[in-house]
């Protein structure tokens, strides 16, 4: 995964645009931030935090992926590498800060 081009891609994210970055150590895809936000509107992928890129990080599995394509326009696809979807209308940032937080209070339970 290609650390920078998360960060650039999460911090101009347009309020409708999800991506996916495959993980070859895990073998599932991951989102960040945004994207991973508007994943949880689809579908119910792990949730998580990433403290390596300092945002939130969702893992999606197979069945999910489907989800998501059913679900959103594809846009680009790069297999076991990358996934560009747009959402259908905008979903924006709202409620955005409470998911994370709710993220951030259970990562401290642990």
């Amino acid at each position: 995964m290609d650390k920078e081009k998360i960060v650039l891609n999460e911090t101009q994210n347009d309020g409708k645009t999800v991506y996916l970055y495959y993980n070859k150590t895990v073998g599932f895809y991951t989102a960040f931030g945004l994207s991973a936000f508007f994943v949880t509107h689809v579908t119910n992928p792990v949730r998580s935090y990433s403290d390596e890129l300092q945002m939130p990080v969702v893992i999606v599995n197979k069945r999910q992926i489907l989800d998501l394509r059913q679900s959103l326009r594809e846009i680009e696809h790069t297999e076991h590498c990358y996934y560009h979807f747009e959402t259908r209308g905008t979903i924006g940032e709202e409620g955005y800060q409470k998911w994370l937080d709710g993220i951030l209070l259970r990562r401290k339970a642990v």
